[in-house]
């Protein structure tokens, strides 16, 4: 089955936030980012490394390959970093994990062991939305009959999917190889163990740094609300019929918090969000060009 073109993608993007500037006044968003206070967007920004750090470790974790082959923590903070600069412009948001995986994994030969490790530590995030909603649902108000269905569909759809992963018995070809160290991690359940750990406590920042981003226009609402709709918004914009869920995120976040935030001061965090994003793949670019042994720690 092939994806959805990423021109169409695009244009989807585009005439969502089109639709956004024709519905809601752009002066008083303008006006609500004129207003916003910097040091909660400089902690949003601060936890976004933080978190860029939790994804390095996890992946060390997640990288099963012989120690001989096992590249320094630095090297797997490179990589993550300069994903993020590839993030910004691919197509659908995995630009990023395809060429860390891929060019860690040329450098150490470790391309299977690194492309699964990146893998699963995906899915494994995905997983840690999940459970963070789930947690947090009972103590949320106001959250759309839709919106829970949709995780509850989802929730399966990652059980079912990471139980076929494992245990997958088919023989796949090329991806052979990666099917079979995917299966490998049958034989490792304490890191997988340490991985979702990992990846509950990377999630955890990421709804910290949604909260920053809310304060940092006045938004103030409580924090069991932010842990129950950013994960619907993360997922709902994983799914790739937008170019990186930009314009799917915005009308997904406005549709979760109708009844609860101002959709001019919802827009104007969403915004500083990509401001946050950009810092980081300038970040993640400087970090791609300059030479390994500059940045060894």
């Amino acid at each position: 089955m092939k994806s959805i073109p990423w021109q169409i993608k695009l244009i989807a993007s585009i005439l969502l936030i089109i639709l956004i500037l024709w519905k809601f006044p752009v002066s008083e968003i303008i006006a609500n980012l004129q207003n916003a206070k910097i040091g909660w967007l400089l902690l949003a920004f601060l936890l976004s490394e933080f978190v860029i750090l939790s994804q390095a470790f996890r992946w060390h974790y997640l990288l099963i390959v012989p120690k001989e082959q096992k590249p320094e923590f630095s090297a797997l903070l490179k990589y993550t970093l300069a994903g993020y600069f590839f993030n910004l412009f691919a197509p659908g948001g995995l630009g990023g994990d395809a060429y860390r995986s891929i060019a860690l994994g040329k450098a150490h030969n470790v391309i299977a062991g690194s492309v699964a490790s990146v893998f699963v530590a995906r899915i494994l995030g995905l997983v840690a939305l999940c459970l963070l909603f789930w947690v947090a649902l009972p103590y949320s108000e106001q959250i759309p009959e839709q919106a829970i269905w949709f995780m509850v569909a989802t929730t399966f759809f990652l059980l079912a999917f990471c139980i076929c992963v494992i245990f997958n018995p088919f023989n796949m070809g090329k991806l052979k190889g990666f099917a079979d160290k995917l299966r490998e991690y049958k034989k490792y359940p304490l890191r997988l163990l340490a991985a979702m750990f990992g990846s509950l406590f990377m999630q955890i920042l990421v709804v910290f740094m949604q909260v920053a981003l809310f304060k940092s226009v006045g938004i103030s609402v409580p924090l069991a609300f932010v842990f129950a709709i950013l994960p619907v918004t993360i997922l709902i914009a994983t799914i790739p019929i937008s170019f990186n869920g930009i314009g799917v995120r915005e009308w997904s976040m406005l549709s979760l918090t109708a009844y609860a935030i101002n959709s001019e001061q919802l827009l104007a965090s969403l915004l500083l969000g990509y401001a946050v994003i950009i810092l980081q793949a300038v970040q993640g670019a400087i970090f791609y060009i300059m030479p390994y042994d500059r940045v060894r720690i």
